[in-house]
């Protein structure tokens, strides 16, 4: 495959240096790679269309709206959002072996303190909770926009920074990988690629003229293979995940610790059997539907999530009695 410079490939498409940068970094030609600080574009890559504009809040899904709103007005009272923080954070950082509870997590979210345990804490999984917060906050504030490789990088950067293994220069936040293997995964793709990858992935998926359930799955199976930072790859996929479902009106869903293993099962076997990640997702729409449904959930003013959680779990519904009125 041939390559031309970034100069090269403005003067063929009558446009901007700065803007052919821009096309390369938000992953919008497919296979354009980023070699020894400038980027190579393929001589047959075709130019961009114009970027889908970003949907206003007016624009929005009805669900991706009630959070953008509770988020921007929150006061006294704890509903739909609060639950998708908290929920969000426990279960994506079980998954990455955080051992806090759900408790300590909600007494970090509600009160910015740490609950004692009778057992030693890392301090990782603390800023690692309080940083997991300002991406769920950032993926509403963007829910309306198209995914990008700077959004990637910009959720990783915020979820890693001033980590024990950011300090111990183990993980370098909102920068891709640089080794070909870890531990975990031993089949990945040449950290000189993952640029190119990312690019494609991006660029297909958003030029889809339907995105559904199956279509979220497949990009985020595929965002997984590519493995394109050091750590935190799992936590970053569900969160944009959790995103593109609410941006394309999609029931969004989360997975707990319980499923898991079908979870992680489902994404290895995906290219080979797609129903298994597809029914662990659909029974965590339905219960998140049930969330939804929950007599008065965004006027709680304080709701004992333990309890509501296992009555989610049961299928039960809260009576208007229920609610702690202050």
């Amino acid at each position: 495959m041939e390559y031309l410079s970034v100069k090269e490939t403005a003067e063929k498409w009558g446009v901007s240096q700065a803007l052919v940068r821009r096309y390369c970094g938000q992953g919008r030609i497919p296979n354009a790679k980023h070699k020894n600080g400038t980027w190579l574009i393929p001589e047959k890559a075709k130019k961009p269309d114009k970027i889908d504009p970003v949907l206003t809040e007016k624009e929005l899904p009805v669900l991706a709206k009630r959070l953008v709103h509770q988020k921007n007005n929150r006061r006294n009272y704890h509903g739909l959002y609060d639950y998708v923080q908290i929920y969000l954070t426990y279960t994506s950082s079980r998954m990455a072996s955080n051992r806090l509870t759900m408790d300590q997590m909600e007494t970090i979210f509600r009160k910015g303190k740490v609950r004692v345990a009778f057992e030693p804490m890392k301090v990782s999984d603390c800023i690692e909770v309080l940083n997991h917060f300002v991406c769920v906050d950032y993926i509403i504030d963007h829910v309306g926009e198209p995914i990008t490789q700077k959004m990637l990088q910009q959720l990783h950067y915020t979820l890693m920074f001033g980590t024990v293994d950011h300090r111990k220069k183990q993980v370098t936040p909102g920068i891709y990988r640089n080794a070909s293997a870890t531990k975990r995964v031993r089949k990945m793709p040449d950290p000189s690629k993952i640029n190119g990858c990312l690019s494609s992935l991006i660029s297909s998926y958003e030029a889809l003229s339907e995105i559904g359930l199956a279509q979220i799955l497949d990009f985020h199976v595929q965002l997984e293979e590519i493995v394109p930072f050091e750590d935190g790859n799992g936590r970053i996929g569900r969160l944009v995940m959790f995103k593109e479902c609410l941006r394309h009106g999609v029931t969004p869903f989360i997975i707990d610790d319980k499923r898991r293993s079908q979870y992680l099962t489902g994404i290895r076997n995906w290219q080979d059997d797609k129903m298994t990640l597809m029914q662990v997702s659909a029974v965590a729409q339905e219960r998140f539907e049930r969330v939804i449904a929950l007599n008065k959930l965004s006027d709680f003013r304080r709701a004992d999530f333990v309890d509501m959680y296992a009555a989610i779990e049961r299928g039960w519904h809260y009576e208007d009695d229920e609610c702690d009125e202050e």
